[in-house]
């Protein structure tokens, strides 16, 4: 699946850039057809987190509303999430990227991205449109969330969602906060899938999946993707294993992970 996903990408970049090409040799011209939404049809999100579906091992991204009160959990694939995972951290590659590839084409052709908008759901397929912006004419693409919130994340453009769709289909975020609990970060239970996916060969550990910004367990040093594997010198199989010990925890304990193909120590504090 992540094959096939990747290639679709190649395959959007190029369509943009043949487009950008033909534009080049006269003005841009608006997209036929229905008016885009007005901005009171909308509502802001931004990319509140990546996480992993459980059942499904498939990759989710959480847009959330400014209060952070609802999110709108998007799936997609895990070509498209390890680039948007990348960007967050800030981590850069040698040579560009598909989405870099894409973006530097809009760049060259004079064009910038001015906004990304999902617009509605079908079927349980979330659609999207692409916005450009080219000698002050708007341009408006039909492509998947997943490569325009990647593009978006790129070129720092802002993220709209209709506000109809966002109220029918987003979900609360206060569950997961109150999991978070006062030490600030989210986990979740290893699939298989996804701790191949980290190249930790157990499914005996715990993902943190976010780590809220301030709290104490990012003072603590731990970061979105490390694996909890001992707590005080307790195994960590499981969340709920977890939580018995975040719950137990007193003073300062070590903290056993593993972090990008190696096992690190954390002292962490307790209450």
């Amino acid at each position: 699946m992540g094959r096939k996903s990747c290639s679709f990408v190649r395959v959007f970049a190029l369509t943009v850039a043949a487009l950008f090409f033909a534009l080049s040799a006269g003005p841009a011209t608006p997209k036929a057809g229905a008016a885009p939404a007005e901005p009171e049809d909308l509502v802001p999100v931004k990319i509140h987190r990546l996480t992993v579906d459980p059942s499904s091992g498939q990759p989710v991204v959480l847009l959330a509303d400014p209060e952070e009160e609802r999110a709108l959990p998007i799936w997609i694939g895990p070509c498209e999430a390890n680039a948007m995972n990348a960007e967050m951290e800030g981590t850069r590659f040698p040579r560009p990227q598909t989405h870099d590839l894409l973006l530097s084409v809009i760049q060259k052709m004079r064009g910038k991205v001015q906004k990304v908008v999902v617009t509605h759901a079908k079927d349980g397929i979330y659609y999207a449109t692409l916005v450009l912006e080219r000698d002050g004419k708007s341009l408006e693409i039909d492509a998947r969330p997943s490569d325009s919130l990647v593009l978006a994340l790129k070129s720092k453009a802002p993220i709209w969602a209709g506000k109809r769709m966002f109220r029918e289909t987003s979900v609360p975020l206060k569950e997961a906060q109150a999991a978070e609990g006062q030490y600030g970060l989210t986990a979740q239970d290893l699939t298989p899938s996804l701790a191949q996916s980290f190249s930790y060969r157990s499914t005996r550990g715990v993902l943190v999946s976010d780590v809220r910004a301030g709290s104490r367990a990012e003072k603590d040093g731990l970061r979105r993707g490390d694996i909890i594997v001992e707590l005080g010198g307790v195994e960590i199989a499981d969340l709920k294993a977890l939580r018995a010990g975040l719950t137990e925890m007193q003073g300062a304990v070590k903290a056993r992970i593993f972090r990008r193909g190696e096992y690190l120590t954390l002292t962490v504090q307790g209450k």
